[in-house]
């Protein structure tokens, strides 16, 4: 379950659209959280011994880091008046995104917020972007922020895998469609559940038809197990990439929520991520769940 007591939003620097913030204010408006806001920097140009010496580079640093600060007073500034409950902070380092996740660790959130945008393919296979290695690294529940306002009544999409065929643990499953409701309880909105049976063919031999309706018994049982009546339940054996956003779409959903284990490095590199496309393709946010279990640092496939 998502019990959001604490929101940890992270800003983009000298960005004039911050959709992570608007996400988060709707939320702690529902929920009455607490909002934590942060900017994560760096600047290789303010580094000691770059352009300056250390003296002039440290004083520089400081004042980026009260720009910076400045700014974000701006902003909280009218939304202390409605009597959100927010405070501020700033990090340095490099890459940036370590900073945001050292920073999960110490405060606990109940959730994460960052704004995300589309990634050509060159810079999803050779750069290390600072969403995925969020992804992949924070502790808390993400939520990445397309900068879409939720309605009035809406729906999130739970993305499940009843057969476990990535080796998700099966108590995902249910945690992933528990913080569905959860949202959609504070919301007003609905919960519904969507599974992709693809596979793809080995030595070009498919599923046969008794497999497909074993798989679709499974789905039926865990949506009953959690409440989600039959009419609310998408199946599908098209591949996930393109049939989750095809749905999302189709519900005209306000958020996907979807899973994430870890996996090896040499994993990542044969199986390839599923999720670098599928956060590309979604038009909607996107809700990352981690399972309970807590394991070393490494990579993440969803």
């Amino acid at each position: 379950m998502l019990e959001l007591s604490k929101i940890l939003v992270v800003i983009e620097p000298d960005s004039d659209t911050q959709p992570a913030l608007e996400k988060a204010v709707q939320l702690a408006k529902y929920s009455d959280s607490e909002l934590e806001l942060i900017i994560a920097d760096y600047n290789a140009y303010l580094e000691d011994g770059y352009y300056f010496d250390p003296v002039q580079a440290q004083k520089l640093r400081y004042e980026h880091g009260d720009q910076h600060m400045q700014q974000m007073k701006a902003k909280v500034a009218p939304l202390r008046e409605q009597g959100l409950e927010i405070s501020i902070t700033t990090a340095w380092g490099n890459p940036p995104y370590e900073e945001i996740v050292r920073r999960v660790e110490e405060s606990k959130p109940s959730l994460v917020i960052k704004s995300t945008h589309s990634h050509n393919k060159l810079s999803r296979l050779l750069l290390s972007n600072e969403d995925w290695e969020l992804v992949r690294y924070c502790s808390a529940p993400l939520l990445l922020a397309k900068g879409q306002r939720w309605s009035s009544r809406p729906i999130f999409l739970a993305a499940v895998d009843p057969d476990h065929v990535k080796d998700k643990p099966a108590a995902l499953d249910h945690k992933i469609i528990k913080s569905a409701q959860s949202l959609s309880a504070i919301s007003g909105g609905e919960v519904h559940l969507f599974h992709s049976g693809w596979m793809p063919p080995l030595a070009g031999v498919y599923k046969v038809l008794g497999e497909g309706e074993a798989e679709d018994k499974k789905f039926r049982e865990l949506a009953e197990a959690n409440g989600i009546c039959d009419s609310a339940r998408h199946w599908t054996e098209e591949y996930i990439v393109d049939a989750l956003p095809t749905m999302a779409r189709e519900l005209d959903a306000s958020a996907v929520v979807i899973g994430a284990v870890s996996r090896s490095r040499l994993d990542r590199i044969l199986i390839g991520n599923t999720a670098e496309k599928i956060l590309d393709n979604l038009e909607c946010d996107v809700l990352v769940i981690k399972p309970d279990e807590k394991s070393a640092p490494t990579k993440i496939l969803i």
